[in-house]
């Protein structure tokens, strides 16, 4: 556990290595995009990893709405409807990665910014 807790956070500080700049003099602005073809990349290491450790969109708030759709709401450049359930219809958000605005819910993913290994 400790160590895929240390290989997060080198991860993690290997990313955010190559988005900041080396010193105040040095200050130049990465673009999004550019960032994320700097990453580097490596070999998937599944060595310890359980999926039973992260839950899927849990209502964290006890609001009535899965994390996802508090993202949606919190998000939205036009605000959704909410209707029974939390269910959401309409909405515009934007897009970061692509720069794209992206028209009703089901046109955006909330993930995570390290995706979990799948089932």
């Amino acid at each position: 556990m400790i160590t895929n807790f240390r290989r997060g956070l080198m991860a993690a500080a290997l990313a955010f290595a190559v988005l900041a700049p080396a010193s105040p003099a040095q200050a130049d602005e990465v673009t999004l995009i550019d960032g994320i073809t700097a990453l580097p990349v490596a070999e998937e290491i599944r060595d310890g990893y359980k999926r039973e450790l992260y839950p899927h969109w849990k209502d964290d708030e006890k609001n009535g709405c899965t994390a996802r759709n508090d993202v949606l709401i919190a998000e939205a450049i036009e605000a959704p409807t909410v209707g029974a359930g939390c269910s959401l219809t309409g909405g515009v958000w934007h897009s970061y990665y692509d720069d794209v605005l992206v028209q009703g819910p089901s046109g955006i993913d909330i993930d995570h910014m390290v995706p979990l290994a799948g089932l």
